[in-house]
């Protein structure tokens, strides 16, 4: 990628190093470049000469900024907290933006439970999509399943090709995932049959070269992200899954997530100790990144506090 030009302001050097340092470690780092140009400008028209970050500049670019949603701001100022980090490890006398100027509020886990019943059901579902379009209905009902079943990010999914389907280790080879991360995803027995009858569908529509994809949804086409968002909401209809909001892809992510966390807690496994195992499947930098997918439902927590009564009943009854 190339080199961010177009800056004018007194740091831009540094920004420019620090957007180079960010790509070197594999980010793309678009927004944070886009961000960094913006408080560039800023600086530029605030007539600030130093080669250093000062509290007085940092809180004017706040208050700047002070009308924007609170996603925005709080974003914009995280990019520039980052870069403060960077150019005080450069310039010692350089102010790190305080954590006080970032007002974070608390956001909302957008989250809808799905059964392996309701999965079913929707992949059954995709019957109404047959109409000359048969290709179409098996081609969404394998994708359905498939994310169900191995957590993918819709995104690295429909950027799968057949060359990166290795069958002999039950694996997939996600090349785009987030952040540009690359990594094995192993798929199941019965993943890995529903991928061999998808196959043997998909052959009579395209082509077997490794670079071809995976899903198309009509002849030598690659199924698209907004047909794939509409066609789902179709069937979430059909199905009668409604809600506010109403179910998405995604949500087939989360749902391979709690599935996950639910099988350790049957087994009882250490949750705590085997979530780097599942953010690696998932593609997350941290593990606790994957603590955002441990949606515990209702049902659960009661029976959480019933084994936890029946333990203390069994604690505090008298010894025969």
């Amino acid at each position: 990628m190339n080199t961010p030009k177009g800056l004018t302001s007194s740091l831009a050097e540094p920004i420019v190093q620090f957007v180079a340092f960010k790509r070197m470690q594999g980010y793309e780092y678009s927004y944070g470049l886009e961000v960094l140009s913006h408080f560039d400008a800023f600086l530029t028209r605030s007539g600030y000469a130093r080669h250093s970050l000062q509290l007085d500049i940092l809180e004017r670019y706040a208050d700047a900024i002070a009308q924007r949603s609170h996603s925005t701001r709080a974003g914009r100022l995280s990019t520039v907290r980052q870069f403060s980090f960077y150019l005080h490890a450069l310039e010692p006398e350089s102010i790190l933006l305080p954590p006080r100027l970032i007002h974070r509020i608390s956001r909302q886990i957008r989250f809808y439970a799905l059964s392996t019943v309701q999965i079913g059901e929707l992949m059954a579902a995709t019957a109404i999509l047959n109409p000359g379009h048969e290709i179409l209905a098996e081609c969404i009902r394998f994708l359905i399943g498939m994310l169900y079943s191995t957590g993918l990010r819709i995104s690295e999914a429909l950027a799968l090709t057949l060359g990166d389907i290795d069958s002999m280790s039950s694996t997939l080879f996600v090349r785009r995932g987030k952040f540009r991360k690359e990594r094995l995803v192993p798929i199941s027995p019965s993943t890995c049959e529903a991928l061999d009858q998808w196959l043997g569908c998909r052959a009579q529509y395209a082509g077997s070269e490794p670079s071809a994809p995976l899903f198309v949804p009509q002849k030598n086409r690659r199924l698209t992200r907004d047909r794939a968002y509409r066609i789902f909401r179709r069937l979430c209809i059909h199905c009668g899954l409604k809600g506010e909001p109403p179910p998405r892809l995604h949500d087939l992510r989360h749902n391979y997530a709690c599935a996950c966390i639910a099988q350790w807690r049957h087994k009882h496994e250490d949750i705590n100790a085997l979530l780097p195992v599942l953010a690696n499947a998932m593609g997350h930098t941290t593990y606790q990144d994957s603590e955002i997918y441990l949606h515990i439902d209702a049902a659960a927590l009661r029976e959480a506090g019933d084994k936890f009564k029946q333990h203390v009943q069994h604690v505090t009854e008298p010894q025969q």
